[in-house]
């Protein structure tokens, strides 16, 4: 903390005795329009403010462009979760109907066998049979 007060007062006073030597020095300055007799020290302090101004905007400028390209990156991941959820109850939905049909057709088979043992003679049919044929 004191290190950085005594590095204030240091600029401080490399300001003062900057401006105190160029008082007298003027410049010809061009903003859109020509001063002429201007002070080198309000030139200077005019291209230091300038420059946290532009570099003010450069931050802005990449944190609207950083906050954009998260949103996008955002969106996209959220778009990506949804796909999977859709694609999830899909093949739920897939996997019943599938069961479903294995269930149906483990009942026709069921119902097949017993249709087709019931179909079958049994062997006192076979009998009968034979000692009709053989009167």
């Amino acid at each position: 903390m004191i290190a950085a007060l005594i590095i204030i007062l240091l600029i401080l006073i490399f300001l003062a005795f900057f401006i105190g030597k160029n008082l007298t020095n003027v410049c010809t300055l061009w903003l859109f329009k020509t001063y002429t007799d201007k002070s080198v020290v309000v030139v200077i302090f005019i291209a230091f403010a300038a420059g946290i101004i532009f570099s003010l905007l450069c931050y802005l400028v990449a944190n609207l462009v950083r906050l954009s390209h998260e949103n996008e990156v955002a969106d996209a991941r959220n778009l990506g979760l949804k796909e999977k959820k859709k694609q999830e109850k899909l093949d739920k939905k897939v996997q019943k109907q599938e069961e479903k049909m294995k269930k149906k057709e483990t009942k026709a088979s069921e119902k097949s066998s017993q249709s087709s043992i019931e179909s079958q003679p049994k062997p006192a049919d076979k009998v009968n049979i034979e000692d009709r044929i053989h009167e």
